[in-house]
């Protein structure tokens, strides 16, 4: 890719984002799209006020208030209003700013000049971007030691703030779970392969008598889980939601093995009532293993299908080679210009768009395998999304070049694995700028758009939904498809942080552009469905551990390919280090992510003591958990008595 390609890359998505953004600054201040662009406000009984309903011309200026507005807002407003799972996605877009700002000012700054100047002879090669690379230093150089100490310098900052960020959102996790210390789901645990009680020929006995002997001073009450259908067959369905007394029972019968035989009375913590998978709870406990087999097949099927449109899209940004191939396609060059938007941009956006149906799949996918909980669902998504991203746009984008002759040849010498991943990496770097660009500029300016929406309402409102009071177009904060997205834009930035800096001021403008909509979209747009108390946070760190390791191993690769073996050797115990580091923040950190820890579930059980509130939290529960079949019919209906309405006129 030339530098015409990527200028034309670069002109194409801001002009696209300027649009949308302005048409989005407009149509947020029209009270007939109010339903989507403050769907949460008003499914919250908000008022939206608005300028006068009569025509106005300032009602169509193009505006940037939501801009300071979404500067304005503090972490503590999020966590308030949204949860601290809300937080932790804000959390990874500052961690891009604040890591990428350093890694830019060392690239910019130190790598660019030493890269530009790496050869006394101007280096001719088909990436005329090369100059401004890793690739433009003379083999045996000395001047690689300056990317041997930046590399050191910027693994141990992303090390630094990995290990800060941990820790502040641990604390912040302790704070929330304090807060929101009422929940039932504190007080209960899921049981599951419950067997009949041999006297009465029932589960719920069974229940009742297990834990009355085995917890006769915490054990409280059971709720069975029934299915909707048949209430009548499905009394022989052994699973329970378990009730005690104080949350340090809850907790202690949770983290226990209760049965000598593994596979009966397990036990975990329930999850709060409105992030149950009632639907998950029906499939036996000792089958799940084949659907989770399923759900392999299906991802690895939709992997091989997936590495076409990849394959194809590289063919179109391998323009040059393109030509030799198919000698046809060098009728591009007939009109001015149009080669460069060929190669430039095209392969970007078609890569995003087989990209968009990605994260829908996998979560598809991961109901599948009987999560007990919709936030293990999207975790679960998270995880396939992230290593699907992972393997088929960053390793097979790299690879495609050469796709079978790499891929063989890394499975055939995986010695020399670092050493080819090297040298497609430092060739690819071009793609990936503009990558970078269609994704965050034209992906995040559709996203405070939403286009989608917008098209549907305009058909709605003609059609079957003309005269009617429209309902809030209400969507739940799509996790499964924020963190693997970013994550993937973390990865590609950290691995080419020492191989070709001039990336790094589009990740700059990525995740700050990235902050601004999705602190509107999560105050103003999207519900939030469940709270975890930032679970979701673990993964992004092993996500970023990833990114940081493969840069090394990249690295090793590089310098063995530039004739420094002593630099390739002197980046293992590096290697090593951040290896001891994840190992470490898994013994420190995560057991209280993935546990109620004891000591705070008496220190909640004994705040509550002191203001007598342990019964009501008990009755509470008790009704939390009935199942959805045997709930009365008014139990979902909003409990709200206000009539004002809530989108109105002012003149502001």
């Amino acid at each position: 890719m030339n530098p015409h390609s990527l200028f034309a890359s670069a002109a194409i998505n801001i002009g696209l984002a300027l649009v949308t953004l302005t048409l989005f600054s407009i149509f947020k201040k029209q009270p007939s799209f109010a339903p989507i662009f403050y769907a949460r406000r008003l499914s919250n009984g908000q008022q939206i006020h608005f300028h006068d309903q009569t025509f106005s011309f300032r009602r169509f200026l193009p505006s940037v208030s939501w801009i300071p507005r979404a500067f304005r807002v503090t972490e503590d407003e999020i966590l308030d209003s949204s949860g601290l799972d809300a937080l932790v996605i804000i959390r990874l877009f500052k961690f891009g700013i604040k890591f990428f700002v350093v890694c830019s000012l060392v690239g910019l700054v130190v790598l660019l000049p030493v890269n530009y100047n790496g050869q006394d002879v101007p280096y001719q090669s088909y990436h005329s971007l090369d100059s401004f690379t890793i690739s433009n230093i003379t083999p045996g150089s000395n001047r690689l030691w300056v990317h041997f100490s930046c590399l050191w310098i910027l693994s141990f900052y992303g090390l630094y703030l990995l290990y800060q960020e941990y820790d502040e959102i641990l604390v912040k996790r302790i704070q929330q779970l304090q807060k929101i210390r009422h929940r039932p789901d504190l007080f209960t645990i899921l049981v599951r392969e419950i067997p009949i009680c041999s006297e009465h020929k029932a589960r719920g006995c069974s229940v009742d008598h297990f834990f009355s002997k085995h917890y006769p001073y915490s054990y409280h009450s059971y709720q069975m889980v029934y299915k909707e259908k048949d209430l009548e067959v499905l009394l022989e369905l052994p699973v329970a939601f378990v009730i005690f007394k104080s949350r340090c029972g809850a907790a202690l019968a949770a983290q226990s093995q209760q049965h000598s035989h593994p596979l009966l009375w397990i036990t975990e913590m329930a999850p709060e009532p409105r992030d149950v998978s009632w639907r998950t709870l029906a499939i036996p406990y000792r089958i799940l293993p084949l659907y989770k087999i399923g759900v392999v097949l299906a991802a690895s099927l939709l992997t091989i299908f997936f590495a076409i449109p990849v394959t194809a899209v590289q063919g179109i940004a391998k323009y040059e080679k393109l030509k030799k191939w198919f000698p046809p396609v060098m009728a591009v060059e007939l009109i001015p210009g149009l080669s460069s938007v060929v190669t430039g941009y095209l392969p970007s956006v078609i890569l995003k768009g087989f990209i968009y149906i990605v994260p829908l799949a996998m979560f598809g996918m991961a109901k599948l395998p009987g999560c007990i909980s919709k936030s293990k669902e999207e975790i679960k998504a998270c995880n396939m999304v992230f290593y699907f991203l992972v393997g088929n746009v960053f390793f097979l984008s790299v690879l495609s070049g050469s796709l079978l002759d790499e891929i063989g040849e890394s499975f055939s010498h995986p010695k020399n694995f670092p050493s080819h991943l090297a040298s497609a990496v430092s060739a690819q770097a071009d793609f990936f700028m503009t990558y970078i660009l269609t994704d965050g500029l034209s992906g995040f300016s559709l996203e405070i758009l939403l286009p989608g929406l917008l098209f549907w309402d305009v058909i709605k409102s003609h059609t079957v939904g003309r005269g009617t009071e429209k309902d809030p177009y209400l969507y739940s904060l799509p996790y499964f498809r924020i963190i693997p997205m970013v994550s993937l834009s973390v990865l590609i930035g950290t691995v080419y942080a020492v191989v070709a800096p001039l990336l790094l001021p589009f990740l700059i403008g990525y995740f700050c552009l990235g902050y601004l909509v999705f602190i509107n979209q999560i105050q103003d747009v999207y519900a939030i469905v469940y709270e975890t108390c930032g679970q979701y946070w673990p993964y992004i760190h092993h996500y970023i551990l990833v990114a940081i390791v493969l840069m090394q191993i990249t690295m090793i690769g590089l310098f063995g390919l530039k004739s420094m073996p002593a630099a390739s050797i002197s980046i293992i115990p590096l290697l090593l280090l951040t290896l001891m580091f994840n190992e470490y923040c898994k013994k420190r950190f995560l057991p209280t992510f993935h546990h109620y820890s004891i000591q705070n579930a008496v220190e909640h059980d004994e705040l509550d003591a002191k203001s007598s509130q342990m019964e009501v939290n008990h009755e509470d529960v008790i009704n939390a958990y009935c199942s959805p079949c045997l709930r009365p019919v008014n139990f979902l209906t909003s409990e709200s008595s206000s009539t004002q309405p809530l989108v109105c006129s002012s003149s502001l």
